[in-house]
């Protein structure tokens, strides 16, 4: 399925240039839509203590402008079919409706900080937007103006990790495509076969048999996917191997799937992918089971 409208949610902030960059690179290659938000949430609330001179109308009428013309600049460049969405209130719920009526393909945002306690608990805009899963999410971590070249799909055969690959070879259609699996035998688990009177040598046989499983699987995998590239199983904890994966310079981005809101809410983005999109230096693609609504 081809990816006509993208959505670029800017926040304006030091930092966030590669969001918009990446944004109008990829709307370049796929010659679609580009729609960039911000959303104001900097008014104060009613605020008592303000001047009795001061307007929050008119404040919010000067940071509108400033955001369209910042927006306007960024867009400046682009060399495809661009429109600016700029709206006061809270981010996330404005980037949902954006989302539902343009029936956007593909989101585009930074990670983001949390900036006080509360988002340190419940999560940042990023996190609350990830959460709802209205479309494939990109998260940008890195500056570059060029296509990707080498995608990593993580693959755990569930129907989200297929998501991802698919959505991954959409987005990056020139792109190196590698699906991984990360193999994990637990240590407690190792150390209680240990115990039990198993030998390190039938240990290391009940792995190398894992490993060629997964490996089938993972060929079967790509055959259904009908997804061109390699395959690897790596071993060890998933979130770990991943992390170090994404750390090479060679690696543009990589594909992860998730489950919604309701693995989120469990403050279980599974903490496979919050670890990955917290620690990897390359970006990251968040996608889930079509179909699947929260």
């Amino acid at each position: 399925m081809a990816i006509k409208t993208i959505v670029a949610a800017i926040a304006l902030e030091n930092g966030d240039e590669p969001v918009a960059r990446r944004a109008i690179q990829l709307a370049a290659e796929h010659e679609a839509k580009l729609v960039l938000i911000h959303a104001i949430e900097s008014l104060p609330a009613s605020d008592p203590g303000l001047p009795s001179t001061v307007k929050e109308e008119a404040i919010a009428e000067v940071l509108a402008a400033e955001a369209i013309a910042s927006l306007e600049h960024m867009a400046a460049s682009a060399a495809v079919q661009t429109e600016i969405e700029v709206e006061c209130g809270k981010a996330d719920p404005f980037i949902d409706r954006l989302i539902r009526d343009r029936a956007a393909d593909l989101l585009v945002i930074g990670s983001g900080k949390p900036r006080n306690l509360r988002e340190r608990v419940f999560g940042s805009t990023a996190d609350r937007v990830v959460s709802a899963g209205l479309c494939p999410i990109l998260v940008v971590k890195r500056a570059s103006d060029e296509p990707y070249r080498r995608v990593l799909a993580a693959i755990d055969f569930s129907p989200m990790s297929f998501a991802a690959a698919r959505t991954a070879a959409r987005i990056a259609p020139r792109a190196a495509l590698e699906l991984i699996h990360a193999l994990e035998i637990p240590l407690a688990f190792e150390q209680a076969m240990l115990k039990a009177g198993t030998s390190r040598a039938e240990i290391d046989q009940y792995r190398r048999a894992k490993a060629r499983a997964a490996y089938a699987e993972l060929r079967s995998a790509r055959t259904s996917l009908s997804v061109p590239g390699k395959i690897r199983v790596v071993r060890g904890d998933p979130a770990t191997a991943l992390v170090r994966l994404t750390r090479s310079v060679k690696t543009d981005l990589v594909a992860l799937g998730i489950q919604g809101r309701n693995a989120v809410s469990r403050m279980v983005l599974g903490s496979v992918a919050r670890r990955v999109l917290g620690a990897s230096s390359c970006d990251v693609l968040l996608a889930k089971e079509p179909g699947r609504r929260n």
